[in-house]
């Protein structure tokens, strides 16, 4: 890799763990907290492409699974990837890769409607994995009694949410498509 492509790569590891940083917490409706990591995961993806998506993603884990505090709540260490939150971590570099996918496909002068919607698909397929991660993990884990709570207490406090996370992901890549590639 290009020392260009391993500088995007670290960039967007640091964009994930800045929008990570932003959470909150509503017990009322979920333990899992909401953040912006997911907006950073699919920004990732659509504007690196497909390979360098997934790259930083990994990178993320990587820098989390040594120590470093970059998940939600300033946490870090290997203990993060086996807790009740750590399918929605795991799913990470596949939702930036599905991602970067529908941006490597639109290719890169492309702009307006069909290209937001091409993005548009290419996030919610990461948001589907995300999600079927992020209940497997609870689920797994033991966070929640049965399947139809994780969806409960995983999916529908976040899913209008991050829709509309997605939505602003595709915008922002589009914005920055032509500067980034």
């Amino acid at each position: 890799m290009a020392t260009r492509d391993l500088t995007l790569v670290a960039l967007f590891a640091v964009l994930t763990t800045a929008c990570a940083q932003l959470s909150l917490t509503l017990p009322v409706l979920t333990s899992v907290p909401f953040t912006l990591q997911v907006l950073g995961v699919l920004i990732a993806g659509a504007i690196l492409g497909a390979r360098r998506g997934f790259l930083s993603q990994l990178l993320y884990l990587l820098l989390g699974f040594v120590g470093l505090p970059v998940f939600a709540g300033f946490t870090g260490g290997p203990a993060a990837l086996v807790g009740p939150t750590a399918g929605y971590l795991w799913s990470f570099p596949l939702a930036a890769w599905l991602a970067g996918l529908a941006a490597d496909r639109t290719g890169r002068r492309a702009r307006g409607v069909a290209v937001l919607t091409t993005l548009y698909a290419g996030m919610l397929a990461g948001l589907v994995v995300i999600y079927l991660c992020g209940v497997i993990g609870l689920s797994v884990t033991g966070a929640v009694p049965n399947l139809r709570t994780a969806v409960r207490v995983g999916i529908l406090p976040f899913l209008w949410f991050d829709l509309f996370k997605a939505l602003a992901a595709g915008l922002v890549a589009m914005r920055l498509y032509g500067v980034v590639r």
